[in-house]
């Protein structure tokens, strides 16, 4: 399962480091909706709600993404 906009992770490596870590650790379908609902889900997310909240994921490691966690008083830990 891939989020959109992969072709980001070229040059950007932070966005396919969280991409990849948010799918390695919530890439199941019912884990994913536990995530996003916060209960045990009803109903299983579709595969395009899948893809938004990985992408939502992947877009933490952009410079914006990584500006708005700044803001709000968290940093990425760099490698």
């Amino acid at each position: 399962m891939n989020g959109y906009n992969i072709h980001r992770h070229n040059s950007n490596p932070k966005e396919k480091e969280i991409h990849d870590l948010f799918v390695k650790r919530f890439g199941t379908p019912v884990t994913m909706s536990l995530i996003v609902n916060g209960a045990y889900p009803l109903e299983q997310l579709s595969l395009k709600e899948m893809k938004i909240t990985i992408s939502a994921m992947q877009w933490l490691g952009s410079p914006v993404g990584q500006s708005f966690l700044r803001e709000c008083g968290f940093e990425l830990k760099q490698d």
